[in-house]
């Protein structure tokens, strides 16, 4: 039954691990949108021609970079939410699992204390 309460933990951790990596590789890609996107900024600043049409274009794209940003703020956020979650989880379990060991611990001793004063109940007794 204990082993049976570990290996649902457990899943329950690799599925939240497998969520965390998938957080991390989006937050990469949305690095690299970044990175493209300040790349475009440059080329539009260094550009000649219409003032208007360029300045237009230089803030529609830090206006992306800027949404981009957030997106990435919001992806750590969630993703050190979940790892405290999981944390949380993990010590819960482990203290769950720890409590039932000690009172199965328990249990078996006090059975173990039962049938030792049973016999040397029945020795005395015997010899009385």
């Amino acid at each position: 039954m204990g082993i049976s309460s570990i290996s649902y933990s457990s899943s329950t951790v690799y599925s939240k691990a497998s969520s965390s990596n998938t957080s991390s590789s989006e937050i990469k890609q949305l690095e690299k949108q970044k990175a493209e996107l300040e790349s475009e900024l440059q080329e539009a600043q260094q550009s000649k021609g219409d003032e208007q049409t360029k300045q237009q274009k230089i803030q529609q794209l830090q206006i992306e970079i800027q949404q981009i940003e957030s997106e990435i703020q919001q992806k750590k956020s969630e993703k050190t939410d979940q790892s405290q979650n999981s944390i949380q989880q993990l010590k819960s379990v482990n203290n769950n699992t720890r409590t039932k060991n000690n009172n199965e611990t328990s249990n078996k001793s006090n059975s173990a204390d039962s049938a030792n004063e049973s016999t040397t109940g029945n020795k005395i007794d015997t010899w009385a």
